[in-house]
């Protein structure tokens, strides 16, 4: 004799007619599932066994045993036996989880509609129910989480609803899980293989508020072809053209910040302005103070005197010679130690710094240490709020020194004063050596990296893969144009021609287009991968199981045998 389960119907006494379902009926129950999804979560935080592992642990053990039955003969549950194992038994409220108990609980003591009477007597009702309580319990993991949860939710009925009723707490749940894993691909459209570094790197460029587009967040190549085509194309390059501007304004704003300075724009007028503020800024620091000179730090100076004769040439004499100049400068403060009066240090770091610039290799680097080492003691000498803000200044005036020299770069870009990250690079390792960027050293080294892969635009030249995309956004004229003639005629065939001209504007416009009024772009989240990500469906399917033991314990379904 065939099992099925009881209607609510025969449950709550409700008519033997057959159920219709109605707008107000799918509604009631939407509101209802909103409630047992949220209960379920609090449940799921005070009684995971009960909720969820014993849950899934009954159903997949009852499954196998009834299916067993089915094969090798041996009597299979009684519907009395399967409602109990499977939780569709009244349970006194005393005995439900507290959440559930709690919840219950204030149902009853409001006013209006009690969610514990609503039914869910047809298809449409049971599945709308399901699917809210699913997303909404799926929703504390945010919004991709909700979505896959309810994809999954929806999966599972559908599979439960194809099997024998006795085989359907299983399927139902192998539902769940591959419901929710192919929601997640569904809303992850992009795949592609990138590396932790290229990861943390987008990471710091969104964290500057330097705007992202989806190929350049995910690495796809294809999509940045796409995008790079889309701005080449008449109908979709204006719109692609104002983002391109706005991303490097971005960009030249995060970068300028690294030196102290609030600008979009990186002309030599604003650069030049900016380091002769910073750098009277520095001198007045220097001038109210004296560099002090106690014996390790001169015995410290002798070392480097002494070291000079394994340097190369030109190092060494520069060196010296500046070793030659501080000794000459010293002089002696009211209590007769020795002191090196701040005027005078900015004289000395000056003369360093032109002999820095004018050499390369290891002299350079050699020649910056002494530089380093001078700063150092300077700040040391410093009273502690001087000491900080000379710090400060002192990174802020090299990063200034480093975008000054990459904006030096010849190209139409830097004319117009934004920033190539690829100049930036060179700059780099001009100021603080040739390995400087492969150390990761400096302030700017990120964006120097970020500009050699997540901003770095693909070659302009011809390549299969964007004759390929040139062609599928372009269309064909004559097929559109054939096809407008046989619907329409002569005006359908003009209109079917025109058809490939929009195309690349629609295609951009849903790629890249904003909700009105807001700053959000669902076509770029979309592609973006951002609407799922991290979801595991295994967790998913623990969610929905969460929600729809909620619903059984609230409804007390019972299984019986059929007429």
């Amino acid at each position: 004799m065939a099992q099925r389960e009881l209607s609510d119907a025969e449950v709550f006494g409700a008519s033997s007619q057959s159920p219709t379902t109605t707008a107000r009926s799918v509604a009631k129950n939407v509101a209802a599932g909103a409630v047992e999804g949220g209960t379920s979560i609090l449940n799921v935080v005070t009684d995971p066994f009960g909720t969820v592992i014993g849950p899934t642990v009954a159903r997949v053990g009852g499954t196998l045993y009834d299916a067993g039955a089915h094969v090798f003969g041996y009597p299979p549950m009684t519907p009395e036996q399967r409602a109990d194992l499977y939780g569709q038994t009244p349970t006194p409220p005393e005995q439900r989880p507290v959440a559930s108990h709690v919840v219950g609980t204030i149902d009853q003591a409001l006013p209006g509609t009690k969610v514990a009477d609503v039914q869910a007597n047809t298809p449409a009702e049971q599945i709308a129910r399901k699917v809210t309580a699913a997303g909404v319990a799926g929703g504390a993991g945010g919004p991709g989480a909700a979505l896959v949860a309810g994809g999954g939710a929806l999966a599972g009925d559908v599979a439960g609803r194809s099997v024998p009723e006795w085989a359907a707490p299983g399927v139902e749940m192998l539902g769940n899980v591959a419901g929710s894993w192919m929601t997640g691909r569904a809303v992850t459209p992009v795949r592609t293989v990138t590396t932790p570094e290229r990861q943390r790197l987008v990471g710091e460029l969104e964290a500057e508020g330097v705007p992202l587009t989806a190929g350049e967040r995910t690495g796809s190549k294809p999509l940045i072809k796409t995008e790079q085509v889309l701005g080449q194309t008449p109908g979709a390059a204006g719109g692609i053209a104002g983002d391109v501007q706005r991303q490097r304004a971005a960009v030249n704003q995060a970068v300028a910040s690294k030196a102290g300075l609030n600008s979009d724009t990186l002309t030599p007028d604003v650069l030049n302005t900016h380091l002769d503020t910073l750098g009277g800024e520095i001198g007045n620091l220097a001038a109210n103070n004296n560099m002090q000179l106690p014996a390790p730090f001169i015995q410290q100076l002798g070392q480097v005197r002494q070291g000079l004769r394994y340097m190369k040439t030109e190092a060494a004499q520069e060196i010296g010679a500046r070793l030659d100049q501080l000794r000459d400068m010293i002089t002696l403060d009211a209590s007769g130690n020795p002191v090196l009066a701040g005027p005078h240090f900015q004289t000395l770091m000056s003369e360093l710094r032109e002999a820095i610039s004018s050499s390369d290799g290891t002299a350079r680097g050699s020649m910056i240490k002494v530089r380093d080492m001078l700063r150092q003691q300077m700040e040391a000498s410093m009273k502690p709020e001087d000491a900080a803000r000379w710090r400060e200044l002192n990174r802020y005036y090299a990063n200034g020194k480093v975008i000054q020299d990459a904006m030096g770069a010849a190209g139409e870009s830097t004319a117009e004063g934004n920033i190539s990250l690829l100049h930036l690079r060179g700059a780099i390792k001009r100021s603080l050596g040739t390995d400087a960027y492969a150390a990761g050293y400096g302030d700017l080294n990120d964006f120097a990296r970020a500009g050699q892969s997540v901003l770095r635009r693909p070659p302009d030249s011809g390549t299969p893969q964007g004759t390929m995309i040139n062609k599928l956004l372009a269309g064909s004229p004559i097929f559109t144009a054939g096809a407008g003639a046989a619907a329409y005629g002569t005006e359908g065939a003009m209109l079917g021609a025109a058809v490939p001209a929009a195309m690349p504007w629609a295609v951009s416009t849903l790629m890249r287009g904003r909700i009105p009024g807001t700053n959000y772009r669902p076509g770029q989240e979309y592609l973006s991968n951002q609407l799922a990500r991290n979801v595991d469906p295994r967790v998913a399917a623990g969610i929905i199981t969460a929600a729809e033991e909620e619903d059984r314990r609230r409804r007390n379904v019972l299984m019986r045998p059929s007429p």
